[in-house]
């Protein structure tokens, strides 16, 4: 009985063991300005009407995840994303305040644990609150 046990507790960490791995790193406004620097893409996935409300950070990709109605379609928004980032990032996902950015990135990482996910940790908010600088969307 205990041989049966720990071989099912071995499956059960070998299915799980790509997400123990992965991870998604939780970025502040400097760790941001210094990303951009280095050419890693930024992705701001709020909506039109946010974009217009606030400005953007220069030079981010302006991608919408979440419709006005909450809904999305992950496949077709990862093609687009693996064509400004590749097939593993990295990337920088920003919202307004940090927790649909959140929810898309750890998506992300199920979808595949080896992507690197920066995640914008306070969103836009925080960015226009320490005096850096928006820009009106294209």
């Amino acid at each position: 009985m205990m041989r049966i046990k720990l071989v099912a507790l071995s499956f059960v960490f070998m299915l799980n063991s790509a997400q123990l791995f992965a991870e998604i790193y939780e970025v502040n406004n400097e760790k941001i300005k210094f990303l951009l620097e280095s050419n890693v893409p930024l992705i701001d996935i709020r909506t039109e009407g946010e974009w217009y409300e606030t400005g953007v950070i220069k030079s981010s990709h302006l991608m919408t995840f979440f419709d006005k109605n909450g809904s999305y379609d992950f496949r077709k928004w990862m093609t687009e994303v693996v064509e400004i980032a590749n097939e593993n990032g990295p990337v920088v996902i920003i919202c307004r305040s940090g927790r649909r950015s959140r929810i898309v990135s750890n998506m992300i990482i199920k979808e595949n644990s080896e992507y690197l996910i920066y995640h914008a940790t306070n969103g836009i908010k925080s960015w226009i609150e320490s005096s850096n600088k928006t820009v009106q969307p294209n």
